[in-house]
């Protein structure tokens, strides 16, 4: 049987992110800062070597691509692009405050859809289907090891839907240029649609590193409970 490794990796910054703004629509490539952050974690850890990158088609996904897997074939994934936020798109908190339409969808526990953008329910649906593309293509073609360059929300949400062990999508949280690695068999996929998370990336050149928060770093333990 023929086991296939996923790496789901999420994008570097943009300035949007630094200044607390919501990026959906939007679409800035990375910041000054966002490069040179993921090339201090490349210069630090250890990227798995991928026979092929998948990347959502925002230009943040694909600078991060560049940066991490400047050698591999790359292949957009056009339904795994960010969600639209509508009117909040581009706007900080600060700026939305005083807009009765912001105050509206966060009394909703912003589960409403905002002006302008995308109902959350055909959001999950376009992404199930650009990750199902992806794993399909990867068994098709007989790649074993690729990397999946995404967004973190929906990175989470795909984590919580099928990724064992199980965990709220909060607990699959990675930092810019961090993500998880992920075991994938055509049986366990097509059967049960579940995948295994075995680690993160990058990986830690030094041993002795403290780990991340989030790292998946007591799986054997969880699959006991």
């Amino acid at each position: 049987m023929i086991t296939y490794k996923l790496y789901l990796i999420r994008h570097g910054l943009t300035l949007g992110n630094l200044e607390g703004r919501y990026i959906g629509r939007t679409d800035p490539p990375l910041c000054r800062e966002g490069e040179n952050a993921l090339k201090e974690l490349k210069q630090n850890g250890e990227y798995p070597s991928v026979k092929k990158v998948y990347s959502s088609p925002m230009q943040r996904c694909l600078d991060t691509a560049e940066i991490l897997y400047p050698d591999a074939p790359l292949m957009l994934v056009p339904e795994l692009k960010e969600y639209d936020f509508g009117f909040l798109d581009g706007k900080s908190v600060e700026e939305l405050k005083e807009d009765p339409r912001f105050i509206a969808w966060t009394d909703s526990g912003m589960r409403s859809v905002p002006s302008g953008g995308e109902d959350m329910n055909a959001f999950r649906l376009r992404c199930e289907e650009g990750f199902s593309r992806v794993v399909l293509d990867m068994m098709k073609q007989k790649i074993t090891s690729a990397a999946l360059i995404l967004h973190s929300g929906m990175m989470m949400n795909l984590l919580a839907a099928h990724g064992y062990p199980k965990r709220e999508p909060l607990r699959w949280q990675a930092g810019p240029g961090e993500g998880f690695a992920l075991l994938l068999t055509t049986q366990l996929w097509h059967r049960d649609n579940v995948f295994e998370v075995f680690d993160v990336v990058p990986y830690r050149k030094e041993t002795d590193a403290p780990r991340r928060e989030y790292e998946v770093f007591d799986l054997e333990e969880e699959k006991q409970e």
